[in-house]
């Protein structure tokens, strides 16, 4: 294990000249900071978007043979602006004209991702000219295959690409190589999993998640008015808070630092003093029952009534097969002796349900299926819970006393989280009358 700290910064920490200089602070402040991951440049107020959104509406406008004028020209102001800011001598005038190009003359040759990725590609060349830092592309360093799985060839040759541990390294997140050689991009928030990987390929000590807040709160604080915050939060935990709701770390970032036993900070760019939240192994003594509680809306359940269900050897299995042929994947799968029940996004299920309804029908022969609306899944996390007497009696009793109805119960046999089902209605209120229950 190296004493090198891999540093990503999220988009609001790249999103002009003055949040650059502060990450040089940042770097300065530490010499084991030598692996730097940049997203693209974030909005600097609510009225901008973003930049991937303009590169995407760009390569659409551009497939079209339509023009793309008004979003590349936001595009093209926001580089030269933090290039002129930083009096750097910049390439990045004549990149933008060279894509601009290809866009205007042969949008057929590229793909809506490696326009995409460059977001990320630009905003890194001008971070490692501004630091003196080496550029090291993630094209096509960051190999994986179609699950998004890193190939071990890739993790050696990232090893060998950023092994001169004195040397100070800017690599572009968000964007890889598949096996056959085309660039691809993460989902959104993919940087993150891109300081995962180096940290894991380069055993480094650390990886510090520099975003807008000082770490994770306990709640959502637009739910939860002075939500306290989380000082340490474990693997596990962190990945189903993550899964649930909680946003402040793509949670597909996790398992690279896990393998290997790498703490992540999250950590503000804006405040870098601030303590921030510490993810890692689970800790030996926890002094709150809870750790965090999130969640998300706009879920359907498909209920299904069946006599002698139980009896019928491959009910359940046949039932998610149907919805994985539609594409429909489902969050939870509570049972009964003769009923079934699935949780699936709302929104993929509608697309399809008649096909989904009639096939059940046709091969299931059910007595009774109905579909139920407008749900919200809220989990309970916390290592606290484990073997913890009363710990359930109290969740349900704080919903009851809030008269919140649950449709929906769900705890795992590792007993670190609690998973209720409610009316979307009763969302905001049952996540505060939790966190009341146990924080206070």
């Amino acid at each position: 294990m190296s004493n090198r700290i891999v540093c990503k910064f999220g988009g609001s920490s790249v999103a002009d000249a003055t949040q650059f200089r502060k990450i040089k602070s940042i770097l300065e402040g530490n010499p084991e900071r030598k692996i730097v991951v940049v997203s693209a440049p974030g909005k600097r107020n609510s009225k901008e978007s973003k930049l991937t959104d303009l590169l995407y509406s760009s390569y659409d406008l551009a497939k079209k043979r339509l023009d793309f004028a008004g979003p590349w020209t936001l595009i093209r102001e926001r580089y030269i602006e933090i290039t002129q800011e930083l009096s750097l001598q910049s390439t990045i005038r004549e990149e933008l004209d060279e894509l601009e190009k290809i866009l205007l003359n042969k949008p057929d040759d590229i793909s809506a991702d490696f326009v995409a990725s460059r977001g990320e590609y630009l905003c890194a060349k001008i971070m490692s000219e501004f630091l003196g830092a080496k550029f090291i592309d993630a094209y096509p360093l960051i190999q994986f295959d179609s699950q998004y799985r890193i190939t071990s060839k890739s993790y050696e040759d990232i090893a060998f690409a950023l092994s001169d541990t004195d040397s100070l390294y800017v690599v572009p997140g968000f964007y890889g190589s598949d096996t056959l050689g085309n660039l691809k991009t993460f989902t959104r928030g993919g940087s993150d999993i891109t300081g995962g990987i180096l940290a894991n390929a380069c055993e480094c000590r650390l990886y510090e998640n520099w975003t807008d807040v000082s770490g994770l709160l306990m709640a959502d604080p637009r739910i939860v008015q002075g939500a306290h915050s989380i000082n340490y939060v474990s693997y596990r935990e962190i990945r189903e808070l993550a899964y649930s709701g909680a946003s402040v770390l793509h949670d597909e970032s996790i398992h690279p630092c896990r393998a290997k036993n790498i703490p992540i900070n999250i950590k503000n760019t804006n405040s870098p003093g601030d303590q921030g939240t510490i993810i890692g192994p689970t800790p030996e003594h926890t002094s709150c029952i809870i750790t965090g509680i999130a969640g998300r809306k706009d879920f359907s359940m498909l209920y299904i009534e069946k006599s002698m269900m139980n009896k019928e050897r491959g009910f359940g299995r046949k039932v998610l097969t149907i919805l994985e042929e539609r594409g429909v994947s489902y969050e939870l799968s509570p049972c009964g002796i003769d009923s079934m029940n699935v949780v699936v996004d709302s929104k993929t299920l509608h697309r399809v349900k008649t096909e989904v309804c009639a096939e059940i029908e046709q091969k299931m022969q059910p007595n009774k299926m109905k579909i139920f609306d407008n749900l919200a899944l809220i989990a309970t996390v916390g290592h606290g819970m484990v073997n913890q007497i009363g710990t359930a009696a109290r969740l349900f009793g704080a919903l009851a006393k809030e008269k919140i109805n649950v449709r929906i119960i769900d705890q795992g046999s590792s007993e670190i989280n609690i998973i209720v089902g409610v009316n979307e209605e009763d969302f905001e209120k049952a996540i505060v009358s939790i966190y009341n229950e146990f924080v206070g």
